[in-house]
């Protein structure tokens, strides 16, 4: 139980730390291989995704510290900045007829007619 324990701060430390490292504007080394979890969230933190991070926090005064170390993470997830996209994946018929609509769109931008 406490090497479970042990891993898991191990982990969400390192998620804190890939975490600033996104948010922060000099574009340093991330090491997402420290921990596994970073390295299963590595695709939806770097770039391409959407990402929404939910931190809970208590107003006991028990947990006062966790709730504080919680709300400090959530300001540095908050400057983290993605872009994403939609990847389209295409059958060789509906790239055809992509590709057909972009030479007629290009044609009529040049003046050019449509044989």
């Amino acid at each position: 139980m406490c090497n479970v324990f042990l891993v898991t701060i191990n982990s969400l430390l390192t998620l804190s730390r890939v975490i600033a490292a996104l948010g922060s504007p000099s574009k340093s080394h991330i090491n997402f291989r420290d921990s596994k979890l970073t390295r299963i969230l590595q695709p939806a933190l770097s770039g391409n995704a959407r990402m929404a991070i939910i931190c809970c926090a208590t107003p006991s005064e028990l947990y006062l510290e966790e709730t504080r170390s919680t709300l400090q993470f959530a300001s540095r997830a908050k400057l983290v900045k993605t872009r994403a996209q939609i990847n389209e994946v295409l059958d060789d018929r509906s790239l055809i007829k992509k590709l057909q609509r972009e030479l007629i769109e290009a044609r009529r931008s040049a003046g050019g007619k449509r044989q």
